[in-house]
């Protein structure tokens, strides 16, 4: 994959210092998996933290800290490596049960920490099929994992990340032949325009 959108350096500095709520920083490791120049950022910014840590200033500690530090160590288990997962992020994803919004389009929760009022979830569109024009009540990232999707903002191909404000008003439709897979984490709702998209995000309710 290449990707061509990017988180904001300001987002890549937020999912480095661990401070982006664990739904959206989920979307955005999804990207930073698949593209080079953001892990190279990510990496930069962790770098800078750690530099930092040596201008704080020394903090005195008890003469025993040395011996309680290492009965720590040895209390311990055992090291193990840790075992890396090489499966496609599709197949890591801890998904609750698909539920059929329509022919062709499907959605299944991440089953992972997120506020009550946030969603974090999966989203399969068939080719060529729209999504419900919608709104925002807030923030939403998303990351395709699969196939291509194309809206007021432009096109978005595998690998590629989008972040949405309240403000946007969008009408995403699949493009190629393939369906389009993407990643999602909102602040709350999407607001659907429309009968239509309202029955099908209702019933989606993720």
């Amino acid at each position: 994959m290449n990707p061509r959108h990017h988180p904001s350096p300001d987002i890549l500095a937020a999912y480095a210092a661990g401070t982006l709520a664990p739904g959206f920083g989920l979307v955005v490791g999804a990207h930073v998996e698949t593209c080079a120049a953001c892990r190279n950022q990510v990496a930069a910014y962790e770098a800078a933290s750690g530099a930092a840590l040596q201008t704080l200033p020394l903090e005195a500690v008890g003469g025993d800290a040395l011996a309680r530090v290492m009965s720590r160590i040895e209390a311990a288990p055992a090291y193990q490596p840790m075992q890396v997962d090489a499966r496609p992020l599709l197949e890591r994803l801890p998904l609750k049960p698909k539920r059929w919004v329509a022919p062709g389009v499907w959605v299944a929760a991440v089953d992972t920490p997120h506020a009550d009022e946030d969603r974090v979830y999966l989203l399969s569109v068939a080719p060529g099929m729209p999504t419900a024009r919608h709104e925002h009540s807030g923030a939403e990232f998303c990351t395709v994992l699969q196939g291509a999707f194309r809206d007021e903002v432009g096109v978005f191909r595998a690998g590629d990340f989008a972040a949405a404000e309240n403000d946007l008003d969008h009408q995403p439709v699949v493009e190629g032949d393939e369906p389009c897979v993407c990643l999602f984490a909102t602040e709350g709702r999407l607001k659907p325009k429309g009968v239509i998209g309202k029955l099908a995000f209702a019933f989606a309710d993720v």
